[in-house]
């Protein structure tokens, strides 16, 4: 009865370390172990060659209700060109179609083959590097650049620098406009996506339900954010409640023991002052000779003995109240630290986004001002707009090359090429005086939709524009 109590705390406290420890390794891992692809808004991202992934491996031994993570199989893996991925004690395994999950659970079966154990192991793959997709043909800057969920031809576009025409006169009216255009539209995606994390936090903050503004629910990815936001909130609500009711468990256990702890220590007094009382009596007795020293000698023992048994449960009794403050502590700690990093993050995401907003209002400016003058002479609109296509390696190592438009979506390690028709030795170059200001707005629909009122300024009556195309 005096070790029952003892070995609960030590179990709830076992297995609270191990929680902590599995909630630790989620938060930790890097935020592309889902993302979104060409399947869905709702698809998780699956592995491909060139990515680079981490690897984390641990086991739960039920027995001894520890958690043991095995640093020496996990870390920082390349996925090759045929796709697979190699492991210490495993050896080679085929990841690419699928996902971090299904690549966890096979990494997982496998170890626990390979070594014959006994309880659960679990593999946590996360993505830390895509593969990168490939811009050649006629833009700025041809080259590898780094892949992101959800990137448009546009975006890849725009990290290599914008299209670029053969011809001098061609050049910097619309590469400039396309340049700024491509930033404005990443820097808007992240203006949403800061929004929703701005809503959640203040959601938290106040214990209400999420409530985005209206740019962000009329945006086309709008719902989908805000939907990601309300599962990641959900999810830290969930944990954070599992983590305060193992604290409300702990505390609870040495609460009980303290008190059985008060209830000995109140036995072991009274039975001390009986034994004190009956020692006196003994030594009257030996002093008159009506008893012997060995009764006065065994008494005394019994006395000894009963204060050192005093004395360890007293000693019990101030650890636990120990173990109770801290718990407390603990609780206090984790409430505090919740809090704190709710209320800093919604400061950074406000002044991020006010960040961006003024860049927004910058990279607008310098669209209308390109579209504006240009080289002064152009009207782009008249042109053939460029081809563009993507080589893609499907899983059978076969390629597919495929036309695509600004809008489509590029997967990691794709060839986007740009092809632009060079103008012939008989062809002219149009030019366009604007007679009314009124010709020069683009129409419903056009590329100034998407721009404040900074972007669609009309130019001085008589200045010719390079209209981008559409």
């Amino acid at each position: 009865m005096h070790d029952d109590p003892h070995s609960r705390q030590l179990s709830a406290r076992r297995v609270l370390v191990a929680t902590l420890f599995a909630l630790a390794l989620l938060l930790v891992g890097p935020t592309h172990t889902s993302a979104q692809t060409d399947d869905g808004p709702a698809a998780m991202e699956t592995l491909a060659p060139q990515q680079t992934i981490e690897i984390r491996v641990g086991r739960w031994d039920p027995v001894q209700e520890t958690y043991t993570d095995w640093e020496a199989i996990g870390g920082s893996f390349p996925i090759s060109t045929t796709g697979t991925v190699t492991l210490p004690l495993i050896g080679s395994l085929q990841a690419t179609d699928m996902t971090p999950d299904e690549l966890g659970a096979s990494i997982a079966q496998r170890v626990q083959e390979r070594l014959g154990l006994r309880g659960e192991v679990q593999a946590i793959v996360t993505i830390t590097e895509f593969a990168p997709v490939y811009v050649l043909g006629d833009v700025r800057a041809p080259g590898a650049y780094p892949h992101a969920a959800r990137m448009t031809v546009l975006q890849a576009l725009s990290l290599a620098g914008g299209i670029d025409r053969a011809n001098a006169t061609l050049v910097r009216g619309e590469r400039n406009a396309l340049d700024s255009l491509g930033s404005y539209r990443v820097m808007e995606l992240e203006l949403l996506r800061r929004l929703a994390t701005r809503t959640r936090l203040e959601a938290e903050e106040a214990g209400t339900d999420m409530d985005p503004p209206e740019e962000l629910l009329a945006a086309a990815l709008g719902p989908e954010l805000i939907e990601q936001e309300r599962r990641i909130m959900q999810s830290q609500q969930s944990a954070f409640a599992s983590n305060l009711a193992q604290i409300d468990e702990l505390e609870a256990l040495l609460v009980e023991r303290i008190n059985r702890l008060n209830t000995q220590a109140d036995l072991r007094q009274k039975q001390l002052v009986l034994l004190e009382e009956e020692l006196e009596n003994a030594i009257s007795l030996v002093e008159r000779g009506f008893s012997t020293v060995a009764r006065q000698s065994g008494l005394q023992r019994e006395v000894a003995d009963q204060q050192v048994r005093l004395l360890e449960v007293e000693t019990a009794r101030l650890n636990a109240e120990q173990q109770l403050n801290e718990t407390r502590r603990d609780r206090l700690d984790l409430t505090n630290t919740r809090s704190r990093e709710r209320v800093q993050g919604l400061q950074d995401q406000r002044a991020a986004i006010g960040e961006l907003r003024i860049r927004m209002e910058t990279e607008a400016a310098l669209f209308a001002e390109a579209t504006r003058t240009g080289n002064g002479l152009v009207e782009l609109s008249s042109l053939d707009p460029p081809d563009l296509q993507i080589t893609r390696t499907g899983p059978d190592g076969m390629t597919t090359t495929f036309p695509v438009s600004r809008d489509d979506l590029i997967k990691g390690g794709d060839v986007l090429e740009v092809v632009l028709e060079a103008p012939g030795p008989n062809d002219t170059i149009p030019v366009r005086r604007l007679s009314d200001p009124a010709e020069d707005i683009p129409p419903p629909g056009g590329l100034s939709d998407v721009l404040p009122p900074a972007a669609r300024e009309v130019p001085t009556t008589g200045q010719a524009k390079a209209v981008p195309p559409s």
